[in-house]
């Protein structure tokens, strides 16, 4: 029997089911236990040593038998040892390792790590759910919650959704865990907080959401040439970045545009220039005339500054679905550029222009846009925003399936992280070299997460968590397609059409 304080002061008189104890040498932040039954990977645990009340988890779990040993080759062996043992006469044992996350002390939900560590013997006992909601379940406009934690369904996950904000954070798996579905809970969370989320949908996954009561707002990616740099309108053209001389007669013509027909007069500049920059306008001239079709599609100059067109307390989805890469490029580069500028604005106008609030811009297939291979535009905007944004009120998700695929520098400064399955080993250990919260034990527990579980780690939870992710039923599309489903359709329609 022991006493637990909760946040309103309350003393709680708790009576714990003992697991197993602590053996062999333990370290502050880890030891190792025998326990009286199987441990599950991610479980929480509780023991009370020197006056200490520590949260741990388990990291590791292994069943043995000093009997039944990999020494023995013959199954017969096996098999009469089997029958030998007396009834309820134990021939295996469960071991295993635990990460100390910390003393729960007071009526504070925060854990401070204790500096001695558990001696041999120390009981260890399944962690109540009134300690694991203290520390999971924290309440506050600023906590909000994804799930639940994976072994014990019934203890809420609650995130601080301000450390988005400030810290940023990476979703990183690999196809099919869930990462599209985690993206769409924050955006409904955030939303329903009042808050704004901007989504740069590559693949137009996100545009079908209809969550009750909520705004989805479906962005067309056009935006005035006029507003574009010169980094922005090659990208556009697609002209190599070390096309010197041709990038020089876009920029004298782009320079001297003004308003009225862009493409006609771009086309008669780069004609005029073709006398000073030979091929080189001629190349580019051939790009505009090549992509004028498809760009006026995404280009005119009547459009208003793109940051009209974001809806405040919504879901705003830019979709760039029907892009090229080098044109989705440039678009998300000029709309993470153009609100960074619109946050800047309205701090130092007092409120009184630019984007008047705190939003949060989800990159998704981020390792395409912020790619660790190639200078894309998106990149260099990124790496602005994850280095001001904290001070302008600007939080950036990294969502990605290829880990390894990103940009270092950006994946290093993401303060917070939701990792699902990854299996692959380079993706595995380039998280486990770039992300800070990340160590080695966390990486050999990834490849055996299931769809929706999730690891996360950093600023907006108080210990590493494993959670199961809460389901986003409005969110329609993004999910494995039933292609047996359509070969069925498609097979009944011929043999009705044929009579058969």
């Amino acid at each position: 029997m022991t006493t637990l304080q909760t946040e309103n002061g309350k003393n709680l008189n708790l009576q714990f089911d003992i697991v197993g104890y602590i053996v062999g040498e333990s370290k502050p932040y880890r030891a190792d236990i025998i326990a009286f039954r199987p441990l599950a990977i991610g479980e929480y645990l509780y023991m009370e040593y020197y006056d200490y009340k520590v949260l741990a988890m388990v990291s590791t779990s292994i069943t043995g038998s000093p009997v039944i040993t990999d020494s023995l080759i013959d199954p017969r062996d096996i098999e009469r040892l089997i029958k030998s043992i007396r009834y309820g006469e134990r021939m295996y044992y469960h071991r295993g390792s635990i990460k100390i996350l910390g003393s729960i002390n007071g009526s504070s939900s925060k854990l401070y790590m204790p500096p001695i560590p558990p001696p041999p013997g120390t009981e260890v006992y399944k962690a109540p759910k009134s300690a694991l909601a203290k520390v999971f379940s924290q309440n506050g406009r600023e906590f909000i919650r994804i799930g639940t934690l994976l072994r014990e369904l019934d203890v809420e996950v609650r995130v601080n959704i301000n450390k988005i904000v400030s810290r940023h954070l990476g979703i990183l798996a690999m196809t099919g865990m869930g990462k599209s579905n985690l993206v769409a809970l924050i955006a409904k969370r955030i939303a329903e907080l009042g808050g704004t989320t901007i989504i740069f949908d590559y693949h137009g996954e996100y545009s079908s959401m209809r969550p009750p009561n909520i705004i989805v707002n479906v962005v067309k990616p056009k935006i005035n040439p006029l507003s574009l740099d010169l980094e922005e309108i090659a990208r556009l053209l697609n002209i190599p970045r070390n096309a010197t001389r041709q990038r020089m007669a876009l920029r004298e013509c782009i320079e001297n545009m003004d308003e009225g027909d862009f493409f006609m007069k771009l086309k008669k500049c780069l004609q005029g220039r073709v006398g000073r920059y030979g091929v080189s306008a001629q190349k580019v001239l051939d790009s505009v005339i090549a992509y004028e079709g498809f760009l006026k599609r995404i280009l005119n100059e009547k459009i208003e500054d793109i940051v009209n067109s974001i809806i405040l307390g919504a879901i705003n989805i830019v979709d760039l679905s029907d892009l090229h890469l080098n044109q989705a490029d440039a678009i998300v580069s000029h709309w993470l550029s153009r609100v960074l500028e619109a946050r800047k604005i309205d701090v130092w106008s007092n409120g009184s222009q630019g984007i008047p609030s705190p939003l949060v811009l989800v990159i998704e297939e981020a390792h395409i846009f912020i790619s660790a291979d190639s200078d894309t535009a998106t990149r260099r905007s990124a790496e602005s925003i994850v280095r001001e944004g904290r001070k302008f009120g600007i939080g950036l998700i990294v969502v990605s399936q290829r880990p390894r695929g990103l940009d270092p520098t950006i994946l290093s400064q993401l303060g917070n992280l939701a990792i699902l399955r990854i299996v692959h080993p380079e993706d595995q250990q380039y998280v486990a070299k770039h992300c800070e919260p990340i160590t080695q034990d966390i990486v050999e527990e990834l490849p055996g997460l299931n769809i929706g579980e999730a690891i996360l780690l950093g600023e907006w939870v108080s210990v590493p968590t494993i959670a199961k992710i809460d389901l986003v039923k409005e969110k329609l599309s993004g999910g494995d397609m039933d292609a047996a489903f359509y070969w069925s359709k498609t097979f009944s329609a011929r043999t009705e059409n044929l009579g058969m």
